[in-house]
């Protein structure tokens, strides 16, 4: 039987997200070619070649309507049509390599020339420049401004990339928090998202208790923003914060599963008490959560998590037992036993949950 990989393992492996994943299913662009009884994505090694090729392409400057005529239309000239990118992107490359030189020399000098400082003072003015590619190449020069400044820019951006450059501009700033607070008080929800972010990088010893209560903000949009920068933050005390908000629907799961797998086994505790506690719409991405930590666990952890997981399998919900077998599965030699043991009683109460248990069970 050939190799298929859940949506989950696909997003973990490449760094794109479900969300990511989801919307190319939706556009028709990189569909998965198989569906599990529990009508979990899976991909084949076709779907990750082609996958490999949208990438591709999108790392030219193509739009993804683009990138799907020119993997699907045959009468599209797709040579010409990259070859066009491919010199707009050498010439993108060789200006950014000339700032990069520029900058360097800037840095490395101990009595830097005029030439360079001009230079410098030049790409604070481009920020205002109408070509977002302009205002990113001003965003990388961070030293020529304050944090109040880059603040300011990061606020009025509209551009993605020029925000993300910005953010983490921001964030090297000395008194970076202080202005990021300052600005969180009047910012519109969108603003409130970006500032969290770049609270979050600049490692102040505030962030994790403002950006989890961020977690209740009233805008959702705001909220994910949060759950996305304590997973990357890594604080073990956010573990409990965010798994309560499985199954609440305020931060989509998928996005509090990201957050949590991005703690690491600090997260295990706080997720085995969801597996029972959470609403049911929240159990199943519980047990993901598990699944994905399965080799960061130390060994009381994953008899804990195997226990629970044992639990919820013989729940009396579908979809939670789907990803409880599943997530058993990961667990080596223990899972297998935990899925043994309910395997009879499956088999005479829920075959479609047998026939799984039976497929986990097989011999790699």
């Amino acid at each position: 039987m050939e190799r298929t990989w859940r949506i989950g393992e696909v997003s973990e492996r490449t760094g794109l997200t479900r969300r990511t994943l989801r919307h190319y299913d939706e556009l028709g662009l990189l569909v998965p070619s198989e569906r599990s009884w529990g009508n979990y994505r899976l991909y084949s090694s076709d779907d990750l070649l082609r996958l490999l090729q949208i990438q591709n392409l999108k790392a030219l400057g193509l739009s993804l309507e683009e990138i799907a005529t020119a993997l699907d239309d045959p009468s599209m000239d797709a040579a010409s049509a990259l070859a066009g990118h491919l010199a707009h992107l050498e010439a993108h490359i060789a200006a950014e390599q000339r700032l990069a030189a520029r900058l360097r020399r800037l840095a490395e000098a101990d009595e830097p020339s005029w030439d360079d400082i001009l230079d410098a003072i030049a790409l604070s003015r481009l920020q205002s420049h109408g070509d977002p590619t302009v205002r990113l190449r001003a965003a990388l020069a961070p030293s020529a401004r304050s944090a109040d400044e880059l603040v300011e820019a990061l606020l009025a951006e509209t551009d993605a990339a020029v925000q993300e450059t910005l953010v983490w501009a921001v964030a090297q700033r000395p008194d970076a928090a202080t202005v990021t607070l300052s600005a969180l008080e009047s910012a519109t929800p969108a603003q409130r998202g970006l500032l969290l972010r770049a609270l979050a990088k600049t490692g102040s010893a505030v962030a994790s208790a403002i950006l989890t209560a961020a977690l209740e903000d009233p805008d959702s949009g705001v909220a994910r923003a949060a759950a996305d920068a304590l997973g990357r933050l890594g604080d073990p005390e956010a573990a409990g914060p965010l798994a309560a908000q499985l199954g609440q629907g305020h931060i989509p799961d998928d996005a509090v599963l990201d957050a949590l797998v991005g703690l690491g086994a600090p997260a295990a505790g706080a997720v085995i008490d969801a597996l029972s506690a959470a609403p049911a719409s929240g159990r199943p991405t519980a047990a993901e959560v598990l699944a994905r930590l399965a080799g960061r666990v130390d060994p009381t952890q994953a008899t804990s998590a195997v226990s629970a997981l044992g639990t919820a399998l013989a729940s009396s919900e579908p979809e939670l037992q789907v990803a409880a077998a599943m997530a058993l599965a990961e667990f080596g030699e223990l899972g297998r036993t935990a899925l043994s043991a309910q395997a009879a009683t499956a088999a005479q109460d829920h075959p479609q949950l047998a026939i799984l248990i039976e497929r986990l069970l097989r011999p790699a």
